[in-house]
């Protein structure tokens, strides 16, 4: 890969002068930074953007196109692509973001089981960014969750921490809506199992059929045949 990048960097500078004239630089640059203030303005962010080698030469575009190198990669050492695609050239332009990361931190001692509301929370910036692996990075993250273990006040919130609160549970009386091809029905049913919104839960039926459905919103459980 890097003796394909500089046999390409090396034809780039072999280039002859363009007949409409060769491409300004500086401007690539300041359209990368306009690209980068659209990107990163509504984002805690500020950059450091480098300088293309004055040594390249490339023909003048009418519409070149400023895009990330890698659009998953947008913070720390990145790259700004600078293009011209009907000419048929593209530069990488160098990038620093510093980004300042917030997470979801506990602002009480909380105990397994409690639910958790908004003051219960507090965004924090993450400094260490490798101290801070799985930590929510929103508060809509942790609100209304439900605590799987306890943790003391100002720790990290972490994704395993919490769970969805049960809208069935074992044991329970639920209604069952079976669907399938041309009908629809309701019965009544026991939980086999503690389910939240979303997941699949065991039901026993009255006659003692057991079907697996989805929970519902408001608590049912959906069955498709």
């Amino acid at each position: 890969m890097r003796r394909l990048f500089l046999s390409c960097l090396c034809l780039l500078l072999a280039l002859p002068a363009w007949a409409g004239g060769n491409q300004d630089l500086g401007q690539l640059e300041k359209l990368a930074g306009l690209f980068l203030k659209r990107e990163l303005g509504l984002r805690e962010a500020s950059w450091k953007l480098g300088r293309l080698d004055r040594r390249l030469v490339v023909p003048a575009c009418d519409k070149p196109k400023a895009e990330w190198a890698n659009p998953s990669e947008t913070t720390g050492a990145t790259a700004v692509s600078l293009s011209c695609p009907e000419l048929g050239w593209a530069l990488r332009l160098p990038v620093m973001v510093d980004e300042k990361r917030l997470g979801v931190a506990l602002s009480r001692a909380v105990a397994p089981g409690e639910q958790l509301n908004a003051a219960d929370i507090r965004m924090v910036e993450i400094s260490n960014p490798a101290l801070a692996s799985n930590v929510l990075t929103d508060a809509s993250q942790a609100v209304g969750q439900v605590m799987r273990s306890g943790a003391p006040a100002g720790a990290w919130l972490r994704g395993f921490m919490v769970r969805a609160p049960y809208l069935v549970r074992v044991n329970q009386q639920v209604k069952v809506l079976a669907q399938g091809d041309g009908f629809s029905a309701e019965a009544e049913g026991m939980a086999m199992s503690n389910a939240a919104r979303g997941e699949q839960v065991n039901v026993r039926l009255a006659n003692g059929r057991v079907v697996r459905g989805t929970v519902q919103e408001d608590g049912s459980v959906a069955v498709v045949f």
